[in-house]
């Protein structure tokens, strides 16, 4: 369950409000918790009926062939969306790491270049070019320039050579990603990524210290009295772009797709509902850790928070550089993992076959990576995407579906089930914030930075 939307949890608290975006990171996933919970004793029940391996099939049986459709769509979104914020994530981590490697070795790396005026030199503001420091004014303004002051485009010293034109973040390193994945993802087995993906666990382990080592560097950065909004230390407690968060935690706690296929092999399956229920309070107390540790320590203004917090660190800063490579070779053996897994749902849903050819499959992945490399150059911004796609998801796979074929089994009375006022209630109010979480993406375009 959980990934590389641990780099956006701080952008998250930024936009929803430091003690709101606690909450609502609880509230999520107390909620994504019930319903995978849902999904689980659905499938058990209707195996006491007849053969199902996923939810999807308990979802055709309750409401036949459009509910199955939403199920497999609802899935596919999901995957496709993940394949997005991975192929932007590799494409930058790709360029920060070959970029210290290069201006590692031109010594191009030092105080006069980069002319960092502040006692922590290891952040950066990205959009500091952005801010206005004219509407400033006396002491602050002076002290706030300071803080945003850095003659860099992109962590980098400003330069125009060969390199810095062949070498761009959006505009050509995706497509020097094909090199490397385009030979990966033809795979017809998974089992060499599938076991090369416990690198994952290690790359979790590595941020949860890179994140200690770097608040205890900077220290505590919150003011919750100041009114200010000028001052680095100024913090919100709430925020209307709250939206922002509950669309990137609705994909973060998003499980309910493959639940079944990770509880299918348990040695004792009735530990499954207690093992959910231990996964989700160990996701959820890292997300609101990374979040809130980082958020609260990030010593320059918390405007300039971006939604892969390794972009407010420097790129010649060693434990950034460790973790971009971490996270790029985890990430490269996901990526074709989740090609597999929409090329079978997909291709098995069209044409009965999870590999009806060669030329399929090819024609199949150009399509996927093509997409991605749109994203990549034109809208390479994971918090958006994650907003949207788990909205999305959230609401007709993670929410809606499971709690409509909750109440079905209850009408129809099985496995002792039994419909009441206070189950349809409270059911069609967890399907009402789910849909207000997707309507509430739009309200915030434009609105978050």
């Amino acid at each position: 369950m959980m990934g590389t939307s641990l780099l956006s949890m701080p952008w998250a608290i930024k936009e929803a409000g430091f003690i709101s975006g606690i909450v609502l990171l609880l509230v999520m996933a107390g909620i994504m918790m019930y319903t995978c919970y849902r999904v689980q004793k659905a499938v058990d029940i209707m195996k006491e009926m007849v053969e199902v391996l996923e939810f999807s099939d308990v979802c055709k049986q309750y409401f036949g062939k459009a509910a199955e459709v939403v199920a497999l769509v609802s899935s596919l979104t999901s995957l496709l969306g993940g394949m997005i914020v991975y192929w932007i994530l590799m494409s930058n981590f790709l360029y920060h790491v070959v970029s210290f490697i290069f201006y590692e070795s031109e010594n191009n790396f030092n105080s006069s270049s980069l002319m960092n005026h502040t006692t922590y030199s290891d952040a950066v503001c990205p959009n500091a070019a952005t801010i206005d420091n004219s509407s400033l004014n006396g002491a602050i303004s002076t002290s706030v320039s300071t803080l945003y002051h850095s003659p860099l485009i992109g962590n980098f010293p400003v330069g125009n050579s060969v390199f810095d034109r062949i070498w761009d973040e959006e505009k050509t390193v995706p497509f020097f990603l094909i090199i490397l994945m385009a030979p990966l993802v033809n795979f017809k087995s998974p089992t060499i990524f599938t076991k090369m993906n416990a690198l994952g666990a290690v790359s979790v382990m590595y941020l949860f210290i890179f994140t200690a080592v770097k608040s205890a560097k900077w220290g505590i950065h919150i003011d919750f009295s100041s009114v200010d909004s000028v001052l680095p230390d100024y913090t919100k407690n709430f925020r209307s772009t709250f939206p922002a968060l509950t669309g990137v935690s609705a994909l973060a706690y998003f499980v309910q797709n493959s639940c079944i296929s990770i509880t299918r092999n348990q040695k004792n399956p009735k530990n499954n509902v207690r093992d959910i229920i231990l996964a989700y309070i160990l996701v959820a107390v890292s997300y609101v850790y990374i979040g809130s540790i980082f958020y609260s320590s990030y010593p320059l203004s918390k405007s300039c928070i971006q939604d892969n917090l390794l972009n407010n660190i420097e790129t010649n800063d060693v434990m950034a550089f460790v973790a971009r490579i971490g996270l790029f070779f985890q990430i490269l053996c996901v990526f074709p993992l989740l090609i597999f897994i929409f090329r079978l749902q997909f291709l098995h849903y069209v044409f009965g076959s999870v590999w009806p050819s060669l030329k399929h499959v090819l024609v199949l992945n150009v399509v996927l990576i093509g997409v991605c490399i749109i994203f990549a150059i034109f809208l390479p911004h994971i918090g958006r995407i994650i907003g949207f796609v788990g909205a999305f998801c959230g609401f007709s796979f993670g929410i809606c579906l499971p709690c409509l074929v909750y109440l079905k089994a209850c009408h129809l009375g099985h496995g002792g089930l039994k419909l009441t006022w206070p189950k349809i209630v409270i059911h069609c109010i967890l399907i009402v914030i789910g849909f207000l979480n997707f309507v509430g993406q739009f309200t915030i375009i434009g609105k978050t930075n």
